[in-house]
């Protein structure tokens, strides 16, 4: 296997998009390598374009045995890799265009086209340019299951992590101050680093103020609903405009809470463990 030539992939990132699951394959192909898993995801990005080429022709009826081909090579690729949203839906396209069924097969071209895009982009974002620097022999050789047992062992206990976004370093410091005993605080004062900040971190809550410079709190919640793990993240406005046009602006917008300054402890505690365990009780 020469991995000189295929990308790199930051599994975290990977586990935390949910996409492939990645656990699920290593356990069940017990001698599959890390590098022969990126070695997959490196196809899997090289084929894409010609895949989306592929369905588009299906859904224009423009396909022929080739193009039937190139897909169910591709689906084999995902299969492989652990992705399962569209299992059916690919099983069902094949089975439509083997029986000559034009308006079906359009049917599930076009409902896999829609997501792959999307895919294509999370993962893209995961790639790598360099190895990890702790290893110093090499590490695509260890099967993909010990790799994710040494490297991404989940801690039952760990704390959940909170990302408080204020432009006042006073208010910051006050909340991680307040929250640092049970949770894992990450602090940032310029909203417009919020993009770059959950490139590298996955906040279980946000805790957004409302008035800041060039992007204030309405503005952000977008900027996190864009991220795909995060559309079902808790949002809790902290500012001390608290007006009903404001509460019901930022609960449209997605916000779950909206708490009034100066922020009283117990209910900033309070909200916080209400929402993460409502978070926790909604169904995956």
């Amino acid at each position: 296997m020469d991995n000189g030539t295929n990308k790199i992939f930051d599994l975290t990132r990977l586990l935390a998009h949910s996409d492939f699951k990645i656990r699920k394959i290593a356990t069940g192909a017990k001698d599959l390598t890390a590098g022969e898993y990126f070695d997959m995801l490196s196809k899997l990005m090289d084929r894409a374009p010609q895949f989306s080429q592929d369905l588009l022709k299906l859904m224009s009826r423009d396909g022929d045995r080739n193009t039937y081909k190139n897909l169910a090579d591709m689906f084999t690729i995902l299969k492989s890799l652990g992705y399962e949203k569209h299992e059916v839906d690919f099983e069902g396209m094949l089975d439509a265009y083997d029986r000559g069924q034009s308006r079906l097969t359009t049917v599930y071209a076009k409902k896999i086209l829609e997501d792959f895009d999307g895919l294509c982009a999370r993962v893209t974002a995961t790639s790598m340019t360099v190895q990890p620097e702790d290893f110093t022999a090499d590490p695509y050789m260890v099967s993909l299951k010990e790799w994710l047992t040494n490297r991404y062992v989940e801690d039952a206990s760990k704390k959940p992590v909170i990302l408080a976004i204020d432009d006042s370093p006073v208010i910051l410091k006050s909340v991680s101050s307040l929250l640092s005993d049970d949770y894992k605080v990450y602090m940032l004062a310029k909203s417009v680093l919020l993009e770059k900040t959950l490139d590298q971190i996955r906040p279980d809550l946000f805790l957004l103020d409302y008035n800041m410079p060039i992007i204030n709190g309405f503005e952000l919640i977008p900027v996190i609903r864009r991220f795909v793990e995060h559309r079902d993240t808790p949002i809790i406005f902290l500012t001390s405009e608290g007006t009903i046009d404001n509460i019901s602006s930022a609960v449209m917008l997605g916000a779950c809470d909206f708490i009034v300054k100066p922020v009283k402890p117990s209910i900033l505690r309070e909200r916080i463990s209400k929402h993460l365990n409502k978070a926790e009780d909604v169904p995956a």
